[in-house]
């Protein structure tokens, strides 16, 4: 019995296998229970010993083997070798390990064999390979508004609830790294403690990352809320991220507001949006949307007016990125009380 697990989706990844673990093996899957081979290195003859070994007690035989296909991928070394002995035919591009996708299709019946690994090519020769004889599983991260099901699902794994808002900030701040956001997710229920978990939580206890401080930034601008706004800049440095990096962050967020507001009223005329706001992630059309319905045209036209000025002033040496980072945004709160 052959599965394949492979993918991006490492967190996933990880679940399927103990799933595959327990519903295979006739008695409770322990650490002990299970052959770990490492695939970077191993051999055709080591693996397949492994699988054909008889237990006493009947048990089937666990094997996972990790990280043995991405080496087709890559070419390793040690395979190329093999492939290139052969004088006179054309090589196989699995060298010593084509006898093994034979062997592998009549394993004794108690052998479970998992091979485990990480994003692989579609042409990787030993997957094609193996693939027809195999459960496989391909695992990739969600996104867009099936990450936002992921977070309720987990939550809800974890006996908890989360409004739909706070589902679709924390999806939004955190991303489709799936093992911070059950991190984050495992806190939030923790610190709920059998209520809803809301969008108030998320923001107060998520660990952010750089692009949702900028969201926060924003909209403490927008909301003219000074001091918030010199909290989240105060945030960012203190998370070692540099004055030019906000900078430029806080511009892109601004240019996709105005891009927004434009693309708006071309909607209206045309019934089409723009290319670029069509290809962002959802999380990030959804929130500068937002955003742009909060502003208005005249402010954007400003700030990035503002924008343009102080990118000038750090590009000709009259002024650090700290200090036009600084004046930028003590404008732009003065510009949005106007």
């Amino acid at each position: 019995m052959l599965h394949i697990i492979y993918g991006t989706d490492s967190f996933t990844a990880r679940h399927v296998l103990r799933d595959v673990l327990v519903s295979t093996s006739t008695n409770t899957v322990e650490s002990g229970s299970v052959h770990w081979i490492d695939g970077k290195s191993a051999t055709p003859s080591q693996v397949l010993e492994a699988c054909e070994q008889v237990s006493l007690f009947g048990d089937r035989r666990l094997v996972v083997v990790e990280g043995l296909l991405a080496r087709f991928g890559k070419g390793d070394s040690k395979d190329r070798g093999a492939r290139s002995r052969g004088r006179g035919k054309r090589p196989s591009e699995l060298g010593e390990w084509e006898p093994f996708v034979a062997r592998v299709q009549v394993l004794p019946e108690a052998s479970v064999l998992i091979l485990l690994d990480g994003d692989l090519t579609t042409t990787n020769p030993l997957l094609i390979a193996l693939a027809p004889g195999a459960t496989v599983n391909r695992l990739d991260p969600p996104a867009g508004q099936a990450l936002v099901q992921w977070v309720q699902r987990r939550v809800a794994a974890l006996d908890g609830s989360i409004d739909g808002d706070a589902a679709q900030r924390l999806a939004a701040l955190v991303g489709s790294n799936l093992w911070q956001l059950n991190s984050e997710i495992e806190k939030l229920v923790t610190f709920a403690d059998a209520n809803a978990v809301t969008t108030g939580m998320v923001d107060n206890l998520v660990a952010d990352s750089p692009t949702p401080n900028v969201f926060m930034l924003v909209d403490a601008i927008v909301e003219r809320n000074q001091r918030l706004a010199r909290r989240r800049l105060d945030d960012m440095y203190q998370k070692g991220l540099s004055a030019g990096y906000v900078f430029s962050m806080l511009t892109r967020q601004l240019r996709l507001i105005a891009m927004v507001q434009e693309s708006t009223d071309r909607r209206n005329k045309t019934g089409s949006s723009s290319a670029e706001l069509q290809g962002l992630a959802p999380f990030a059309l959804q929130r500068a949307t937002q955003q742009a319905q909060r502003y208005s045209e005249a402010q954007v036209r400003y700030a990035l007016i503002r924008v343009v000025e102080a990118d000038r002033g750090i590009k000709t040496g009259r002024s650090t990125d700290l200090v036009a980072l600084d004046m930028l945004i003590t404008d732009l709160l003065n510009s949005a009380s106007a």
